[in-house]
């Protein structure tokens, strides 16, 4: 029920920043509130199988992405050895495969998620302490569209 309260707050605050872009992107609310119902579900599938939402630390993420080959960086994290994470990344409606990855704090990937899917889930168990950079791309869109797509990082319940 937390989780829930903290998406629903942060993704208010991207609604209303959303809301503030130019007419040419206007209504771009509907594609968080698209993108935020699936990354809700994988929250959801994430907290049964032992992670949570970090408290009073960073939790989510995204932005509006092109289809592109290119990753994008969307935030980083520290991470503590030996504690393991599990990486969300979702699209809206418009979205068909969206990636995910992780770089540890020497910019070498150490885990990916580049299935071609609408969602991408990363279990990663950290091999070194330090910041880490969580990187998204759109693969494939329909009709080359960009998408909202948002992402959560989640950690092992001890």
């Amino acid at each position: 029920m937390k989780a829930r309260f903290l998406l629903g707050v942060c993704l208010s605050g991207v609604v209303a920043f959303l809301g503030t872009a130019s007419t040419s992107h206007a209504q771009q609310g509907q594609y968080v509130t698209q993108a935020a119902a699936r990354l809700s579900k994988l929250i959801d599938a994430g907290n049964n199988a032992g992670y949570s939402l970090q408290n009073n630390s960073f939790s989510l993420g995204g932005g509006w992405l092109k289809k592109s080959e290119s990753w994008v960086a969307i935030y980083s994290v520290n991470l503590v050895k030996g504690t393991k994470y599990r990486f969300l990344a979702s699209g809206d409606n418009d979205a068909k495969d969206v990636d995910l990855r992780v770089m540890d704090p020497e910019g070498n990937q150490v885990a990916i998620d580049d299935k071609v899917d609408l969602n991408a889930i990363v279990n990663y168990t950290a091999k070194t302490s330090g910041k880490h950079m969580v990187q998204i791309r759109l693969y494939d869109s329909n009709e080359n569209l960009p998408a909202v797509c948002l992402s959560a990082m989640m950690i092992m319940k001890k």
